[in-house]
């Protein structure tokens, strides 16, 4: 009987390697360093927002918020955060800033060339390519 390989290169929960050899696939597996894990954890927490962007009914939705919070709770521990921290952040950046309750969506700016907000469209051109 043949074998066939698949290269999957992603961070995963902990207990689905020891979950897919009961299922009778072999996995290779390691443990990552912390430079590593902090790499793959922005990858994953990428991963999943992509994975909710598709989500198609609240069931799927609820299980990618879910994964993302996961993510987020680690790559926070990672980074010795707490929850109160980041909480106290997004209560501070919704005071400053709102939060997305009006649903307010920027189709576009323009700005006079020199500002230093028109320096900052113009340094992420792949974020927001120019409209001539």
């Amino acid at each position: 009987m043949s074998r066939l390989r698949f290269r999957v290169e992603k961070l995963i929960r902990d207990k689905l390697p020891q979950i897919m050899r009961e299922q009778g696939l072999m996995v290779f597996d390691r443990r990552l360093d912390d430079a590593a894990y902090v790499a793959a954890l922005k990858d994953k927490l990428v991963e999943e927002a992509h994975e909710a962007r598709g989500a198609t009914d609240a069931r799927d939705l609820t299980d990618e918020l879910a994964d993302l919070s996961e993510v987020i709770l680690a790559l926070a521990a990672a980074h010795s955060l707490t929850l109160d921290e980041i909480e106290t952040r997004r209560l501070a950046k919704r005071a400053e800033r709102g939060g997305f309750d009006d649903r307010v969506y920027n189709a576009a700016v323009e700005a006079e060339t020199g500002l230093p907000a028109a320096d900052y469209y113009l340094a992420r051109p792949s974020q927001y390519p120019r409209e001539d």
